[in-house]
């Protein structure tokens, strides 16, 4: 039997490998080949897991001593993953000198190649869980067996050793963009995110909006939108951001009144709110840049309005719950002093600084590194904040902890889009829902919606991203939308499946610490957050939504699309000025629907039916008060 907590001095020192090798090849200290980076990259990640991870997920939850046999297997699959992904480093002259399809791939190559796609499948079922897994492999046996479908599906016969060139040899496959954004933009922010975190800086993000909500009703709740949509823009990671601020506000949130799988969902949706949250959107907003081929600003520009309506739907759900609950104000003896937050408010300079340098047209690179040196600088201004040796090793310790899962989940998804690539799948794709784009818009939408929120499920942000943009974003070009319209709407899907039902892992998280059930939570994100499963296809249909287009019809837009949410939040609530009845709520709903979707006509009905509505509150309100 061993302890797996022993191996902690290995894994210290492998993490402190991994961030120094990341930061001498993103800052060009070391110039490397592209593909020796992301080979290096990857045999570190997998030797980390198989260090760090037990096999048996009960075992992480609760250490225990382990059998020799599975320190023995774990060396084995660090061993093999090292070899595989070393021998890419050092024959990478040789293999750029190969003819793809053409010159022969040796045994020892297939042998690697295999061993090397099984290591990646395992390390992401250690760190993630099973879904991943089975869409990888049901990809596997697409590019073997799809030869036998008919039509657009199918594909032309492939070998063994073809598949093996296409998935290990080249930088189709595993080490393809996805695994190159983890080796390089994610690596930084995730830096930047354990930085801020380690040296105490994040605090400010909740003591400051705790102060700014601490007369409003349900002020617990609020906090939790405003500092989860800050920290969670950062940190990348709904989950991560759900257990980061949720300690704290969750428990807030239970004591002024809130149910606990209330509490629970609402910090399940404004943490993964924040990766839908310009300027940062979890680092997706660097790379939807690289993807699309548009600025920077231009991303952040598009993405403002949809995220303003996702915060502004679920603030009024919040406000409407805690009146239609009697729900009071944070408790005073809660709230930070005045006096000490003020003198915090420094911690927010290197994400201002971070987002000043993109402004300003610096490199993603200088941006992070500048935002992550000026926190350290920073952290020597206060005796509590002041960076010590220990806090460098914490620092390289969580940088590396938080990793794991995006980037071997970066190299799974890298043999997706291989296959996607040698097969022409993708084609085939594009080819079948155009055809019924033609036939109907909205029905092609919705298929296409599902399959992004399956694709998402169990994927951090921006691996969840890369995939379904890898398939879905091509096709909605294909039919004539915008380029950044396509890639939103499949980007907006792929983070909701973190609250989706049934396997809505977010909103699992946040049950965790609310003590409440789980499926119970999850469906209260679900409604909670209806305005994402909306939007979308607003914008898809009203690209004014992405503050493009003519000013006059772009502010109309904004008037109507907020005035839209928060009938939406109404309805749901049952509450707007008083308790709503049914009625009153069906025609909430004709007002949302209405003023979500464009044209003055719809406009027009939308405001009568708002009308409708209020009087109708006004009249009983009256009538109630003179009973």
């Amino acid at each position: 039997m061993f302890e797996r907590k022993k191996l902690r001095p290995i894994i210290l020192a492998l993490a402190t490998i991994l961030c120094i090798f990341q930061l001498c090849t993103s800052l060009g200290i070391v110039i490397l080949d592209p593909m020796v980076i992301r080979s290096v990259h990857v045999g570190i990640i997998l030797a980390l897991i198989f260090l760090w991870r037990p096999p048996v997920h009960e075992w992480k939850k609760h250490p225990r001593p382990e059998p020799l046999w599975v320190l023995a297997w774990d060396l084995f699959l660090l061993t093999f993953s090292v070899v595989a992904c070393g021998y890419i480093a050092l024959y990478e002259p040789e293999l750029a000198e190969r003819m793809p399809q053409v010159d022969e791939v040796e045994p020892l190559q297939i042998v690697l190649g295999v061993g090397l796609c099984f290591c990646i499948m395992e390390a992401v079922r250690r760190v993630s869980d099973w879904s991943l897994v089975i869409v990888t492999l049901v990809a596997l046996v697409y590019a073997f067996f799809g030869h036998l479908l008919p039509g657009n599906l199918g594909h032309l016969y492939l070998e063994l050793d073809r598949i093996i060139e296409s998935l290990y040899l080249l930088s189709d496959g595993i080490w393809g963009s996805s695994i190159g954004a983890s080796a390089s933009v994610i690596f930084l922010f995730i830096l930047f995110g354990a930085t801020l975190d380690k040296v105490g800086f994040s605090s400010v993000f909740i003591d400051l909006v705790c102060l700014l909500t601490k007369n409003a009703k349900g002020g617990p709740a609020k906090a939790a939108i405003f500092g989860s949509a800050l920290f969670g823009s950062v940190s990348g990671s709904a989950v991560a951001n759900v257990y980061a601020t949720g300690i704290f506000t969750i428990p807030l949130m239970k004591k002024v009144g809130y149910k606990p799988h209330f509490a629970g969902a609402v910090e399940a949706v404004a943490s993964s709110g924040g990766l839908i949250m310009p300027p940062v959107m979890g680092s997706i907003a660097f790379v939807m840049a690289e993807y699309t081929n548009v600025s920077y600003l231009e991303v952040c520009k598009a993405a403002l309005l949809p995220a303003i309506l996702y915060y502004a739907s679920l603030f009024m759900m919040i406000h409407f719950e805690a009146h239609r609950s009697n729900i009071g104000t944070t408790p005073p003896e809660l709230i930070p002093p005045k006096k000490e937050i003020l003198k915090k408010l420094y911690y927010l300079l290197p994400l201002i600084i971070l987002i000043g340098t993109m402004l300003a047209g610096r490199s993603v690179v200088f941006s992070a590194v500048s935002g992550t040196v000026s926190a350290l600088i920073l952290s020597f201004f206060r005796k509590d904040t002041r960076l010590t040796v220990g806090k460098v090793f914490e620092i390289l310790e969580n940088t590396a902890s938080n990793m794991l899962m995006i980037a071997a989940c970066c190299a799974c998804v890298g043999i997706i889009i291989g296959v996607v690539t040698m097969t022409g799948f993708g084609f085939g794709f594009v080819n079948i829902m155009t055809e019924l784009a033609k036939l109907n818009m909205t029905l092609f939408l919705i298929i296409l919606m599902i399959a992004c929120l399956l694709f998402g499920l169990g994927l951090p942000s921006l691996p969840a991203y890369i995939l379904v943009a890898t398939f879905g974003a091509p096709v909605l070009v294909q039919t004539g939308v915008p380029v950044l319209a396509a890639h939103l709407f499949v980007m907006y899907f792929a983070i909701t499946s973190g609250i989706t039902p049934p396997t809505c892992q977010v909103a699992f998280a946040g049950a965790s610490i609310a003590d409440a059930p789980p499926m119970k939570t999850g469906w209260t994100a679900f409604y909670l957050a209806i305005a994402a499963y909306i939007v979308p296809f607003v914008f898809i249909f009203n690209p004014a939504m992405l503050l493009m287009g003519e000013v006059p019809v772009v502010i109309m837009a904004v008037i109507t699309a907020i005035m839209g949410v928060v009938c939406l939040a109404g309805a749901v609530q049952g509450w707007f000025i008083i308790s709503a009845t049914w009625p009153e709520r069906a025609i909430l709903m004709v007002a949302a629907v209405s003023l979500l979707i464009p044209g003055a006509f719809s406009d027009a009905i939308g405001v009568t039916a708002l009308a409708l509505a209020i009087i109708s509150q006004l009249f009983r309100k009256k009538r109630v008060q003179h009973a």
